[in-house]
């Protein structure tokens, strides 16, 4: 039971440590006037042009049409 609580405590700090990750990503493009600078999916940049125009952006173009088409179970 003991090596069971271990896991949990890992999987609970790596979750905790890729939230934090996430926090500082969304605070450090928050006063920029620019959308995230790479895609949250992917890891790649974000092209400026779409930072620009959709400044909520946090993930790339073809990231977010596999997202809405997987939502909407065109997938």
């Amino acid at each position: 039971m003991e090596r069971f609580a271990d896991v949990i405590d890992m999987a609970q700090a790596h979750v905790e440590q890729e939230t934090s990750q996430l926090i500082a990503r969304i605070c450090q493009n928050a006063n920029t006037g620019l959308g995230s600078r790479t895609c949250i999916a992917c890891g790649e940049v974000i092209p400026e042009d779409r930072r620009r125009h959709v400044p909520s952006a946090v993930r790339c173009v073809p990231c977010q049409n596999l997202m809405e088409s997987s939502r909407s179970g065109a997938a």
